[in-house]
């Protein structure tokens, strides 16, 4: 089964307006947010949020000296937030990788094949950027993740 992606962001764009067209405050019944704590809760700034089968994972980052060292641990906490929706980084199908600027590529580019190996994994986009909230942190990946049908 292919992801048509104007059908995706047609549930996107559906997710995101649904409570402001019916004047709710509550969740709509398919989206199901995941909050790493009751501040993320209370401010309702959830890590990643489920729209049907698919996930969309907020950019992560992490500490380490190196970009290596940070996108190996961004990467495993990438893997535990997908898990938490029974879904593994084989099931990802977009990833957005954002270097510090004058962080190097290649470095992201050999963790990035250590989790996927020489299959390639899902579409890439690499952006640079002038920096980021903690000035220590060199690399931050999001990933958008879509539920196989034939394995549920």
């Amino acid at each position: 089964m292919r992801f048509n992606a104007n059908i995706g962001g047609l549930v996107l764009a559906l997710a995101l307006c649904a409570p402001a067209l019916g004047g709710q405050e509550e969740e709509v019944g398919f989206r199901e947010p995941l909050f790493f704590s009751e501040i993320d809760r209370d401010e309702r700034t959830p890590q990643a949020v489920r729209v049907g089968g698919v996930v969309f994972v907020a950019a992560m980052g992490a500490s380490g000296e190196t970009v290596q060292q940070q996108a190996r641990t961004a990467y495993i906490r990438l893997q535990s937030v997908l898990g938490n929706y029974g879904l593994r980084m084989a099931d990802a199908v977009q990833e957005r990788v954002y270097l510090k600027q004058g962080a190097s590529y290649e470095a992201a580019k050999a963790a990035r094949l250590l989790v996927y190996g020489e299959g390639g994994g899902p579409a890439l986009t690499m952006v640079e950027v002038a920096g980021f909230e903690d000035p220590s942190t060199l690399i931050e990946i999001e990933l958008v993740a879509v539920a196989n049908p034939e394995e549920e």
